[in-house]
């Protein structure tokens, strides 16, 4: 991403219109709608120039192009895409590691009030696919230096169209709330004075993790989860419940478990 001067980011533009083009020259049949969905106006621009320089080199893309009347391909940003609807789209994030690597939490529209709405907007004029385009990885994102519910969302649905279905079952954040025990407040106070960054109680509802160990590279991602013998544990029915399902669990959903006993 070029964050000084264009703002743009020419490989997710070029690999657009490397799928525009094979789409349109595919002729094994019909050939389903197509839109185009940008973050930035700037990338929607270079998007429009390279496609519109790829039609002048090449007669046949323009015509496959020019022939579909009915949904014909549209190029639009996020601010002006609401009411369209195509077969397939294709969604360029723009944003991400600029010319030395950093990642900025700065996503236009996406970082102001409502951005979450535009969002699901533009991830839902798709009738049957969409195709993301990306430079930007989930666990880049950083969540817990943001309040906008949309970039919130935008690290979700990037990991789930990295991960699938599994995503939507692992997807844990830090949700604010306090140690449940003494013990681990302890091992907590421990892992800090250690160097690591720790969040208390990862998850949703009642299941939750005690601790999330954040890995240094990449602060959107947890490299472990930290198990104490406390409240979650002492609440399960059974046995089972308490020593193997749940660990069971977490390891299918990509966690490394750790188990503490107050015990020991």
């Amino acid at each position: 991403y070029q964050r000084s001067g264009a703002r743009t980011n020419r490989q997710e533009a070029e690999a657009v219109v490397a799928f525009i083009r094979r789409h349109f020259l595919n002729t094994s049949g019909s050939v389903k709608s197509l839109g185009v969905v940008t973050f930035s106006q700037a990338q929607q621009k270079l998007v429009e120039d390279l496609l519109d320089a790829a039609r002048r080199k090449e007669g046949a893309l323009d015509l496959a192009v020019s022939a579909v009347k009915n949904e014909p391909l549209f190029i639009k940003n996020l601010e002006n895409v609401q009411g369209d609807e195509r077969d397939i789209i294709l969604f360029s994030v723009c944003y991400g590691p600029d010319e030395t690597g950093r990642v900025f939490m700065n996503f236009g529209p996406l970082n102001r009030e409502g951005g979450h709405r535009r969002l699901n907007v533009a991830i839902t004029r798709a009738k049957e696919q969409v195709h993301i385009f990306a430079t930007l990885q989930p666990d880049q994102l950083d969540t817990g230096k943001t309040r906008a519910t949309g970039v919130r969302d935008l690290k979700q649905y990037l990991e789930f169209a990295r991960r699938g279905p599994v995503a939507l079952i692992g997807s844990s954040s830090p949700t604010g709330m306090e140690p449940e025990s003494p013990f681990e407040i302890e091992v907590q106070t421990w892992l800090l004075d250690q160097g690591w960054q720790v969040h208390p109680q990862v998850g949703c509802s009642s299941y939750r993790i005690d601790l999330g160990v954040i890995d240094p590279r990449a602060p959107g991602r947890y490299l472990m989860a930290v198990e104490c013998d406390g409240a979650s544990y002492h609440s399960a029915a059974t046995a089972r419940d308490r020593d193997k399902l749940r660990q069971m669990v977490l390891e299918r959903l990509g966690w490394k478990v750790h188990r503490i006993w107050s015990t020991e």
